[in-house]
């Protein structure tokens, strides 16, 4: 008879990814993932801190799986293409939008995918702070579209992506030909 493997934060994580698959959010809870692993539930607060941890760990295991954005594209393609792959991806995971929906993006993974979306979005001419705003836009609208609870309706999400997209096409054109003042704080520290 083979023993059960040593429980340490992977696989708890893993255990709680199929939890989430089999039963949802609202379902994942430590006393079913302890029973799940075959442990007592103080047994897991070994392993992670707490609830929120355990979830922030689910999330970046959903986010883990890398997607590719083909950079020889238009940064609108890009950013499109993106989108579409990471819904993809959530829509393999029971309730994974309305996780990431509650949860912030605290891990490496998570971030990895926000930084993608802005490096794309400077290299389309998007100032900093715009495009943090516009990240959070695109990542609202994805999230919003691609959960269980809304329907997972794609013409939505289309129809969603291209009004966004054709108002961040706009306004790039906008910036291009009539590019903003400098500001105080983005003169030249050395003056005129």
């Amino acid at each position: 008879m083979g023993r059960k493997p040593q429980l340490d934060q992977q696989l708890i994580t893993q255990a709680a990814v199929e939890l989430l698959n089999e039963a949802g959010l609202a379902e994942l809870t430590t006393r079913r993932l302890a029973t799940k692993l075959g442990v007592q539930s103080p047994t897991l607060y070994w392993h992670v801190k707490n609830k929120d941890e355990l979830l922030d760990l689910v999330a970046e295991a959903i986010c883990a799986d890398a997607f590719t954005i083909d950079e020889t594209l238009p940064w609108c393609a890009q950013l499109a293409s993106g989108l579409r792959q990471f819904r993809a991806l959530l829509r393999t995971h029971r309730d994974a939008a309305a996780l990431l929906r509650e949860r912030p993006p605290t891990g490496p993974h998570r971030r990895a995918h926000i930084e993608t979306t802005q490096r794309i979005l400077r290299g389309a001419g998007f100032t900093e702070h715009d495009t943090q705003g516009i990240a959070r836009l695109l990542a609202a609208h994805m999230l919003n579209t691609t959960a269980d609870d809304v329907g997972n309706d794609d013409a939505y999400f289309e129809l969603g992506i291209e009004i966004i997209l054709d108002g961040l096409t706009q306004r790039a054109k906008r910036r291009s030909s009539n590019p903003a003042p400098s500001t105080p704080h983005a003169a030249d520290p050395a003056g005129p």
